[in-house]
């Protein structure tokens, strides 16, 4: 993301392999291919799971997603360069990186 987030707070590679390969199965995907056919994990889809997995290493124990959600939807609109998912389903698979596979 950016160079000010501590490593710790990134998605580990093997996040990033288990979600690359498992986002096509989460109902999101299939919501948000009504209306984008070619929904791709590197541009759609990875930052997302990179801000949810972020959000939650930042945030106290404790915290739910719901205390934070409204701050993640600015966050995504800021950092989602060229994605094409609308919040509804970013935020289910921000949701889902919050929550851990």
């Amino acid at each position: 993301m950016t160079d000010q987030n501590s490593d710790h707070a990134r998605l580990p590679a093997g996040d990033h392999n288990y979600w690359r390969e498992s986002y096509v199965t989460r109902p999101y995907y299939q919501e948000a291919q009504l209306t984008t056919p070619d929904l791709d994990y590197d541009r759609d889809f990875s930052t997302a799971y990179e801000l949810g997995h972020r959000a939650r290493a930042e945030s106290e124990q404790g915290t739910q997603f719901e205390d934070v959600e409204g701050g993640l939807e600015q966050k995504w609109e800021e950092l989602k360069a060229e994605s094409r998912l609308k919040w509804e389903h970013a935020k289910q698979a921000i949701k889902d990186a919050w929550n851990g596979r």
